[in-house]
């Protein structure tokens, strides 16, 4: 179902980098914007294609995975309404190409502007220079953590992917625990052992493909006790 100018207004008026546009900019902008929708797995964009588009995710969840030498997906990150993808991740690069590969998780509605367009306000309004910097901010940091969590422990692993998911998600996860495996980067029987370990603690529950954070302090405990 096709979303009205009006509700993508209302939309953009709350989240970064377009709430800080006045209000002729922000409805020049949304009157220049298409939309799309994705059946579940279906793929929104591959890496090394050509890019020109910025999108937003309006409905739905995203998920972002580059492929490893032996073809294999890795996965990156998983996008929650509001965020912006397929964008950032070229500032700063020849900016011509996808540099990963994005999929609907579940069906999902998004709004793409031509990257024209969305430079020429990034390039004459400082608040958008500013929230598209906080947004990079942002995704670096979560890229550094992942990093970092590289070589813990799958219980220290599993735990840091769940509050992360929790922070974007709220306390029901929509993700099964292949998908959670898959970020993490371990096999799914081990991350079946660690979802079962963490649910006999009462930290969660898990049922038809969600994942319930009951004690996200808990979860913290387990990633610093070391």
């Amino acid at each position: 179902m096709e979303v009205s100018n009006a509700e993508i207004l209302h939309y953009f008026s709350s989240i970064e980098p377009f709430k800080s546009l006045g209000e002729k900019d922000l409805n020049d902008i949304v009157f220049k914007t298409s939309q799309k929708s994705f059946k579940k797995d279906e793929t929104i964009f591959r890496e090394g294609e050509p890019a020109d588009t910025v999108w937003v995710l309006y409905k739905g969840r995203v998920k972002v995975f580059k492929y490893t030498s032996e073809g294999l997906p890795f996965a990156i990150e998983s996008l929650a309404p509001g965020e912006l993808f397929g964008t950032l991740c070229r500032l700063g690069g020849n900016g011509r190409t996808y540099p990963c590969t994005a999929v609907a998780a579940e069906p999902t509605q998004a709004i793409s502007i031509l990257d024209h367009t969305f430079l020429n306000y990034y390039m004459k309004s400082p608040g958008m220079v500013r929230g598209v910097c906080a947004l990079c901010s942002d995704r670096l940091k979560d890229v550094q953590d992942l990093r970092c969590m590289g070589q813990e422990s799958v219980s220290i692993r599993v735990a840091n992917i769940l509050l992360r998911l929790h922070r974007i998600h709220g306390g029901t996860l929509p993700f099964t625990k292949k998908e959670i495996s898959e970020l993490v980067g371990t096999t799914l029987r081990t991350t079946f052992r660690t979802l079962s370990e963490f649910k006999k603690k009462g930290l969660l529950t898990s049922q038809g493909g969600k994942i319930q954070i009951i004690k996200s302090e808990e979860l913290k405990k387990i990633i610093y006790k070391n």
